[in-house]
């Protein structure tokens, strides 16, 4: 059982399973034996409705925006990096080739991020990747947050430090000043 607290503790609703099914089913194969795998204490919160922007994640949940992390995924053409994000703030791609050392990086394609990932753009989970991917997650990011569940229409609710352990990240300031 992971520690860490909720974020915004009072406006993170409990959103859990109804049903007395195991944390990953329906979740795809990859990602469930990597939580499973990893230990992660991982909660399927949203199913069935399709949600492939955080707004609209937030929205089906009925909670903040700030309560939903986004993964975007990045190239420079021949490395890939996912930037892990609060759903309430805007990537700087800048930002994010400075802490990786890189010259310049752009958004993949849908079809990039499908090959790389194993996950369709809008539905990107936060770890369980297809291939080798460097990980960034902005350093405002803690306790629990909710991101995708491998498909567009499944989300799960994760601590922020698995995310970080299971991935190896590194920890940087990655979104645009506010």
């Amino acid at each position: 059982m992971n520690d860490a607290e909720p974020i915004h503790d009072s406006e993170m609703p409990d959103v859990r399973l109804r049903e007395a099914a195991p944390m990953t089913s329906g979740l795809p194969e990859r990602l469930a034996l990597c939580i499973a795998d990893a230990g992660i204490d991982a909660t399927i919160v949203g199913q069935g409705a399709a949600a492939a922007t955080a707004e609209t994640a937030a929205r089906i949940l009925g909670v903040p925006l700030s309560a939903i992390v986004k993964t975007m995924v990045l190239t420079d053409g021949t490395h890939f990096v996912a930037a892990i994000l609060p759903g309430d703030r805007r990537l700087d791609r800048k930002r994010v080739a400075a802490a990786l050392d890189i010259k310049s990086l752009r958004f993949a394609s849908s079809a990039e991020v499908l090959e790389q990932t194993g996950y369709p753009a809008g539905g990107v989970a936060p770890l369980g990747f297809g291939r080798p991917t460097t990980v960034v997650v902005d350093d405002t990011l803690s306790g629990w947050a909710i991101g995708g569940g491998g498909r567009e229409d499944l989300l799960i609710r994760i601590a922020v430090d698995d995310i970080v352990r299971v991935n190896s990240a590194r920890r940087a300031a990655i979104c645009q000043p506010v």
